[in-house]
């Protein structure tokens, strides 16, 4: 299979085989499964690091049927995982929902593994199964549609971090906005110029029509400005781990959510 598709960067991340990133909805239907294979397949062909895109969601994700497209050499597979292991078009492992997952053993074995992970928990930031990653330090990539309702309700996320964690917390939190729709419903100015200085990143990926078709998602037909966009969320990401933040007066994760 050949994996080259257009590049202009790649990721600034030192090692990326210690990343643990949590990918959560701030709302529904907000993108966090495409997200969590978008920056696992940015981060394999940007660096050709070994990674995983793992399905964290509670209640039953899509994710393995969404984006794991040949069966993973039995060589790699891990035991505990049984039949939920398989590899998406650019090569990232990829491992599907069960019932009895726990998030922080899943990290544990493939960090075992040295496979970058990113987590994709859907709605559940709030679910004390991902207590354990989120008090250990792990990233926090937080995903909204580009519409004014879900935007309202991704805030209401971020006021749950902070008042659970601390404030510091939004100095490893990563806000991704994603366009669902060509063209746009909301002017993101506002909330850009408001969030920018609080969390580790802001970023919007833009509409890409290989997302919105139904069935499985090959790397090769997504957009070069797509991978682009989380591309910048992995350089946030890399920021975050060297533990480098804009000060410029106030550092990041100091401000108000006024």
């Amino acid at each position: 299979m050949n994996n080259v598709v257009a590049l202009r960067r790649s990721p600034k991340l030192e090692q990326p085989e210690d990343l643990s990133t949590i990918v959560v909805a701030g709302a529904g239907a907000a993108g966090a499964t495409t997200t969590c294979f978008g920056l696992a397949t940015a981060l394999r062909l940007g660096l050709g690091a070994d990674v995983a895109a793992i399905d964290g969601t509670f209640g039953g994700g899509n994710l393995l049927d969404r984006v794991g497209v040949e069966p993973i050499d039995p060589a790699r597979a891990i035991r505990q995982l049984g039949s939920r292991m398989a590899l998406s078009s650019a090569g990232a492992v990829v491992v599907g929902h069960g019932d009895a997952t726990d998030t922080a053993l899943v990290d544990s074995l493939l960090a075992d593994r040295h496979l970058a992970r990113i987590h994709d928990v859907g709605t559940a930031l709030r679910s004390r199964r991902l207590a354990p990653l989120l008090e250990a330090g792990a990233a926090i990539v937080i995903v909204a549609p580009a519409r004014s309702e879900p935007l309202a309700r991704m805030r209401a996320g971020l006021e749950w971090l902070i008042g659970t964690y601390g404030r510091g917390v939004l100095a490893r939190t990563v806000v991704s906005i994603s366009h669902q729709m060509p063209h746009r419903l909301v002017d993101l100015a506002p909330i850009r110029e408001h969030l920018t200085p609080v969390v580790a990143g802001f970023v919007e990926v833009p509409f890409d029509a290989a997302l919105a078709r139904p069935g499985r998602v090959d790397h090769r037909r997504l957009s070069v400005a797509s991978i682009d966009a989380w591309t910048d969320v992995l350089d946030a990401l890399g920021r975050i781990e060297a533990g480098h933040h804009d000060t410029g007066g106030h550092q990041a994760g100091a401000g108000e959510l006024a």
